[in-house]
């Protein structure tokens, strides 16, 4: 609706389907106030990780810090935690950096993502006594089909995260489809990372009409 109100002529492209895993006896949540840190990558894994421990705990450990990936997470966050960091922009490679800061040797970090994902912030197990723990929330299934990506429909594509443009550049290749002309708006250096050589983007602070609109005051950037 909001991309409407601004005047966009919007189409909207399912390229990913969470299906949530059932993490209620994992120990990450049995034993969660074990941990001193808790890296949360995506809106989605933020709500299931509330969901989670609201189903186990009767109340949030209150002297555990809180990262989130971007400022949509965060937000979600927010609404239960009331210690949640941030890095200087969307993405993980910010965050890593802001977290680098402040992690200390006897901190115990578990990170929580979608499956298979957030394995970069291993990176921490050099700096700290106790190896980075993962708790996986979700399983993504692709549910982008070859009918979504008539581009002669789309001029431009807002991506809600990195997964989610992986999925779509993922599907343009297998069809052979040429994306090249598509203009794209990401939400960090990650998405943006996924682009094929020469795609023309705007790196945006988050998914929205207005963060769009501001955006395309400048010239697009190329990708190397």
């Amino acid at each position: 609706m909001a991309f409407d109100s601004a005047g966009f002529e919007p189409i909207a492209i399912s390229c990913l389907q969470a299906c949530p895993l059932d993490v209620s006896l994992h120990p990450a949540i049995v034993d969660f106030d074990r941990f001193s840190d808790v890296v949360v990558t995506s809106p989605e894994t933020a709500h299931l990780l509330i969901d989670a421990i609201l189903g186990r705990w009767t109340q949030w450990p209150d002297s555990q810090i809180f990262w989130a990936v971007g400022p949509g997470t965060a937000q979600i966050l927010n609404s239960e935690i009331r210690c949640v960091r941030e890095g200087s922009e969307p993405g993980s490679s910010s965050l890593i950096e802001r977290m680098q800061r402040d992690v200390k040797a006897q901190s115990r970090i578990v990170v929580a993502s979608g499956q298979g994902s957030g394995r970069q912030f291993d990176g921490f197990n050099h700096l700290v006594d106790e190896p980075v723990e993962h708790l996986e929330l979700f399983a993504l299934e692709r549910c982008l089909q070859p009918s979504d990506l008539d581009v002669s429909e789309i001029t431009a594509v807002v991506h809600g995260s990195a997964a989610l443009l992986k999925a779509f550049v993922d599907t343009a290749v297998s069809q052979r489809v040429d994306i090249k002309p598509i203009l794209h708006f990401v939400t960090s250096s990650d998405a943006k990372e996924q682009l094929p050589s020469g795609s023309r983007y705007y790196q945006i602070t988050a998914p929205t009409s207005d963060a769009v609109e501001l955006a395309m005051q400048g010239e697009p950037s190329v990708k190397a």
